[in-house]
């Protein structure tokens, strides 16, 4: 896990990462260097991990991992944000449960609750997702989520095919 201690004051939000096509590690540094600016920084980022594509039929396997960071922006500047880097580095939505260059989801926003037509804070299925849960586990065990604490969200999910990767993400300073 890699953590920045400069700190100024803002919303703590989190924001999974995701990839499994092309070279999946490189897009998903990329879009983390491209989070990282005036209004984004990046404090943690959790280990990486690999997950089966679920739902994708022989597609590659994913690489996730989760972005703590720091931000001004409103929830929905946020979202554009990452939708506009995920359009950067190529990714086109052709519908749900398809591989992707880069995946962007914002998964919790300090303590609000949003219910809004294009963003559903805290993510809506955090406590389905291994791949969600375990690498926020490594940054937040004691962020509550929907009344529940990450480290319990983690102790009831069982683990399906997600595995710890050796790879790394750096903070977008450290390269």
């Amino acid at each position: 896990m890699k953590m920045r201690n400069d700190a100024s004051r803002g919303i703590i939000a989190y924001i999974a990462l995701g990839s499994n096509l092309g070279e999946r590690l490189g897009q998903m540094q990329s879009a983390l260097d491209r989070l990282a600016r005036d209004s984004v920084r990046i404090l943690q980022v959790s280990p990486v991990y690999e997950n089966r594509a679920v739902g994708m039929g022989e597609a590659e396997p994913f690489l996730n991992a989760i972005a703590e960071v720091e931000t001004s922006l409103t929830p929905l500047d946020l979202l554009d944000c990452c939708l506009a880097i995920e359009a950067q580095l190529g990714r086109v939505r052709t519908g749900a449960w398809t591989p992707r260059t880069i995946d962007l989801d914002i998964i919790a926003y300090g303590n609000e609750i949003v219910e809004q037509e294009r963003l559903h804070l805290p993510h809506p299925r955090i406590a389905e997702r291994d791949f969600v849960v375990h690498p926020l586990h490594a940054l937040a065990p004691d962020l509550c989520i929907r009344g529940q604490s990450v480290a319990d969200l983690a102790a009831a999910l069982t683990i399906d095919g997600l595995m710890l990767s050796t790879l790394e993400l750096q903070l977008p300073s450290e390269h």
